[in-house]
């Protein structure tokens, strides 16, 4: 089975077994103890400080992993069940016994505080300047490091 078509049937699983299998929230987590996990796990490593600044951003993403806690907990389980089976992916393992039903609420109410808060292009001036000439097309005196500078002399 390719790792695309037992990906698809997570996905599924989610969707359908997921809100039977784990039941609701017996408590609202605590966000003060989920970030001491989020660092203690080493999160930041994939997700950054803010979950969205590091290769995998946990905000802005509308994934439904991270809008519903019974699935969010459920992935968590799921990685653990299946990681030894799927070993192409890179989000550590989570089992009960690592992170248990009280620790995956904490964790998810801090996750769930994080907010997009990246300037537009337009209020920030360099990125709208990079975006403009990377915009246009490339040619030979373009390439010269002088003009990737306007108003700067040429290199001597």
């Amino acid at each position: 089975m390719k790792f695309s078509t037992l990906k698809q049937g997570m996905i599924v699983a989610f969707a359908v077994l997921a809100p039977a299998w784990v039941g609701a929230a017996d408590a609202p987590g605590n966000a003060l103890r989920g970030k001491q996990l989020f660092y203690d796990h080493g999160c930041y490593g994939c997700h950054g400080y803010g979950g969205q600044t590091g290769a995998r951003d946990l905000v802005g993403t509308d994934s439904p992993l991270v809008k519903d806690e019974a699935l969010f907990r459920y992935f968590l389980r799921l990685r653990a069940d299946q990681a030894p089976d799927v070993p192409a992916s890179t989000m550590p393992n989570f089992p009960q016994e690592t992170l248990d039903d009280a620790a995956v609420r904490d964790l998810y109410a801090f996750i769930r505080g994080f907010r997009l808060n990246a300037p537009k292009v337009e209020d920030t001036p360099t990125l709208r300047r990079i975006l403009e000439i990377a915009s246009k097309p490339v040619s030979a005196s373009s390439t010269t490091p002088s003009s990737a500078v306007p108003g700067k002399p040429p290199a001597r």
